[in-house]
């Protein structure tokens, strides 16, 4: 029920010229886990295990934000970055990779991760740890350092 009103949603933005171009809508409305790709420098979302798409921009809701203890711990020892933390949420827009047209990075609600100082995401301006987001938007900025806003909608 709840895919079926997202894709109308999407079905409903794209007649009225409200839907990015570069949206596959069939993508829409699922849950998927995002990570970001070091060697492409942009964004991999993946579904069921798999990657769907590359994007510099990613908009989720209901997020969850998740840190896998093993991979983190390695990174710790080895010194050496791993795949490891995840964002996991309902997807609801994105631009592919290479994005012309990106929402411009904010500085408030920023949501960071650093393996090296935290063991979770946590609020950039505060250092508390964030477990969850109603929404977020993901940015790859030009100069490869990556925002994740919390939206207050």
């Amino acid at each position: 029920m709840k895919k079926k009103l997202l894709k109308e949603i999407t079905k409903m933005k794209s007649k009225m010229g409200l839907l990015n171009e570069d949206v596959n809508e069939e993508y829409i409305g699922l849950r998927v886990m995002v990570y970001y790709n070091l060697h492409k420098k942009t964004f991999s979302v993946t579904y069921n295990g798999r990657v769907i798409l590359y994007a510099d921009y990613v908009n989720l809701k209901n997020v969850e934000f998740r840190v896998r203890e093993g991979g983190k711990d390695r990174v710790r020892q080895e010194m050496r970055k791993n795949v490891h933390a995840f964002v996991i949420g309902d997807l609801m827009d994105y631009c592919n990779y290479p994005c012309e047209n990106m929402p411009e990075e904010t500085n408030d609600r920023v949501i960071t991760y650093n393996p090296y100082k935290y063991d979770s995401f946590v609020k950039l301006d505060s250092e508390e740890p964030i477990y969850n987001a109603n929404e977020i938007d993901m940015i790859n900025t030009k100069n490869k350092i990556f925002h994740i806003n919390e939206v207050e909608r």
